[in-house]
């Protein structure tokens, strides 16, 4: 009966865990005043890679950065905005940030019947693995071209891989920031 307790408890920890750690991996923040504003917005631009080094350093090769800046376009097209290098409603900026992450990973054995030793009696050890990875995030900005401000955010975060992402890799997770791009008018929402 006791047996069962202990893995009705772990199983329960290990389910917290679980649905902890199934957070998303995009966050979207917005001007909530402008929202009627972006539901008006009909044509868009993308800032080139000389413009945002302006900004500061790009740590994307020029490849994966028009990968991106391809993957927004299509997005953006599919959800009725036009494309145009001059005269749109706004404009999208993005750009990378990568850190260093790392994980503990406790691989723990525990007291007997795992083990005696003969001088020292019961004993039990531990295992411990570290994982260092790097963590990357891809920012997306909406500005409002008029008032050259920030009217809509969305990031994404994952685990950067050894290789880069391919287009239809990217257009997944340009797809998942632009989700929510423009957001519902609160009109729309009750």
């Amino acid at each position: 009966m006791n047996t069962i307790r202990t893995y009705t408890n772990a199983l329960s920890f290990v389910s917290l865990f679980l649905v902890i750690g199934c957070q998303s991996p995009v966050e979207v923040d917005y001007d909530r005043s402008a929202v009627s504003q972006l539901q008006n917005y009909r044509s868009f631009t993308i800032e080139d890679r000389d413009t945002r080094e302006g900004y500061g350093n790009i740590a994307l090769s020029p490849i994966v950065d028009r990968r991106i800046a391809k993957a927004i376009q299509f997005n953006l097209e599919d959800k009725g905005f036009a494309y145009r290098k001059d005269a749109a409603d706004f404009k999208v900026h993005f750009h990378t940030l990568t850190k260093e992450q790392t994980e503990v990973h406790d691989l723990s054995v525990g007291p007997p019947p795992f083990g005696r030793s003969p001088y020292f009696g019961d004993y039990s050890y531990s295992r411990i693995l570290v994982d260092k990875y790097e963590e990357g995030t891809l920012v997306i900005d909406i500005i409002d071209i008029a008032s050259n401000e920030l009217v809509w955010r969305g990031a994404h975060v994952r685990r950067l891989q050894r290789k880069a992402l391919n287009l239809e890799e990217l257009q997944i997770v340009v797809d998942s920031v632009l989700l929510n791009f423009p957001p519902l008018s609160s009109s729309l929402l009750n």
